[in-house]
């Protein structure tokens, strides 16, 4: 067979044919196929019940070196494949850890595992992709191909969104969370509502699987807590990625978020705090700063704002507006004791909106009893 027709074969596979003339294939780099329905030989077709997130498949590359990604409906699937005219051979196809995984999706996971790798034959007509093989059949539908590059190829940065948990507490009412994509990567931190969450995880094909949600423990009663239950069983599911003009929605089975792009909190070489430089404090109000157990330290990296205030290590999100520095949450840190070592209080100062200026290396934060002078290295 030539190298021609095996390319040809393969951009059949990557996109459903159009009927406009002339119109441009979807390249393999931008197709999703969810799973429909799987049929194990000599049985009868099975659909995944509502309850349960589809199976996802994405092949790109070329002829005999096909890379396969998606989702088993509840961990990452990896793995190789080759096609040639009709045939398609998938080779080491796993579903990574299993441990998010309930007994239905677990089931379905190893069905969908077991077909996929006895797969040696695809049929396509129109957005439906059928793969089959000695165990069975599985039958998918196009859910991508709008997109012309991979999702993460435009989300670098960091997305927030603000939602409405309940009726508002007497110190906290909305919840805010910050997505931050680098490649592959990404994270999420902020507040629910009542307490705040920290988690870092991946994109798989077009969907967004966290490895894990931690969260404080602060009690939230009432619809407050119901709806910071549901928002963070959303968080731990995995959430399909979805661009809408300059909106992103991650869809999960219970609902969705929709974010925006968030302000930047810095640049290099700008007035604002350069987010590759650690800051020590050097002096507190005009005086040398005070000897404490560990430096007093602050830096700016990826929306969140970290450091050590003399003998705790402290952390949480931030955004720089109008010249101020705004938590978007409580701050978080370790709870080591430090007896009769002077410390820093760091969230009485930032619930204050310090102004923030940089002149050089020195870092100034501001408020209308304080000054924190500190220098980078």
């Amino acid at each position: 067979m030539s190298a021609l027709l095996t390319t040809l074969t393969l951009a059949a596979l990557a996109a459903a044919p159009s009927s406009a003339p002339g119109a441009a294939p979807v390249t393999a780099e931008s197709v999703t196929w969810t799973l429909g329905s799987l049929q194990p030989t000599g049985q009868a077709s099975i659909t995944p019940g509502a309850a349960l997130t589809r199976p996802t498949l994405r092949l790109t590359g070329s002829g005999a070196a096909l890379t396969v990604s998606g989702s088993t409906g509840c961990s990452p699937l990896t793995g190789q494949a080759a096609v040639k005219g009709q045939a398609l051979v998938l080779r080491g196809v796993q579903g990574g850890s299993s441990d998010r995984c309930t007994d239905a999706a677990l089931s379905l996971r190893e069905d969908y595992l077991r077909l996929l790798n006895a797969t040696t034959r695809y049929d396509l007509s129109g957005g439906t992709l059928i793969l089959s093989g000695g165990a069975g059949r599985l039958t998918f539908t196009r859910t991508g191909g709008v997109m012309t590059g991979t999702p993460t190829d435009s989300l670098d940065g960091t997305w927030q969104t603000r939602v409405t948990p309940g009726p508002a507490g007497p110190e906290r009412g909305q919840a805010l969370l910050r997505f931050t994509f680098s490649g592959a990567k990404v994270t999420v931190a902020g507040l629910t509502g009542c307490n705040t969450v920290t988690g870092s995880g991946a994109v798989v094909g077009q969907q967004v699987v966290f490895g894990g949600v931690a969260s404080t423990r602060r009690l939230c009663p009432g619809a407050a807590g119901a709806a910071e239950n549901r928002l963070l069983g959303l968080l731990r599911a995995p959430l399909t990625i979805e661009r809408q003009g300059a909106t992103l929605i991650l869809r999960g089975q219970s609902g969705q978020l929709t974010l925006t792009r968030a302000p930047v909190p810095a640049t290099p070489g700008s007035a604002l705090p350069d987010p590759a430089a650690t800051y020590t404090l050097t002096r507190l109000n005009g005086q040398p700063a005070p000897q404490t157990l560990r430096p007093v330290t602050l830096s700016f990296k990826d929306g969140r704002l970290g450091g050590s205030d003399g003998c705790n290590s402290v952390g949480g999100a931030y955004v720089i507006r109008a010249g101020r520095v705004e938590l978007s949450g409580g701050l978080m840190g370790t709870k080591m004791a430090c007896p009769d070592q002077p410390t820093l209080d760091f969230q009485t100062f930032f619930e204050q909106r310090p102004t923030v200026s940089v002149q050089g290396g020195t870092l100034i934060l501001k408020t209308a009893e304080d000054t924190w002078e500190f220098q980078s290295r």
